[in-house]
């Protein structure tokens, strides 16, 4: 193989093992514990959407949700706003309640050059 080409399949490699991170962070915060109903999910991501999509982004923004059939609930707070890579970004605190048991997770969330937020690993 040529050398040119493997340095850019490795480097293809390593861009999609990058991209996982992400995703296996959003799903790793929902597996934990007693985990998530379907509808809890929806609440969820709908909740962080709606905080991703507050303007002008500031500490201390929050966005709740509950389901009432589960007993879930959670708050998403906004703890720090910042740039990287030329990309809008704020670290969110998500306190997730599940089975009478509540848990908080941190992540950081970016908005794309297309405007879709992003969990950054």
């Amino acid at each position: 193989m040529q050398p040119r080409l493997l340095t850019c399949l490795s480097a293809t490699f390593a861009a999609c093992v990058l991209m996982l991170a992400p995703a296996l962070a959003q799903v790793s915060l929902l597996t934990r514990g007693q985990g998530l109903s379907p509808e809890d999910n929806r609440l969820l991501f709908d909740s962080i959407a709606r905080l991703n999509g507050t303007e002008p982004a500031r500490a201390g923004n929050s966005d709740t949700w509950s389901n009432p059939q589960s007993n879930g609930s959670g708050t998403n707070t906004v703890l720090r706003v910042f740039r990287s890579g030329g990309m809008a970004c704020h670290l969110v605190q998500h306190h997730i309640v599940t089975g009478g048991t509540g848990r908080d997770y941190r992540l950081t969330w970016c908005r794309t050059s297309s405007g879709e937020w992003k969990t950054k690993a």
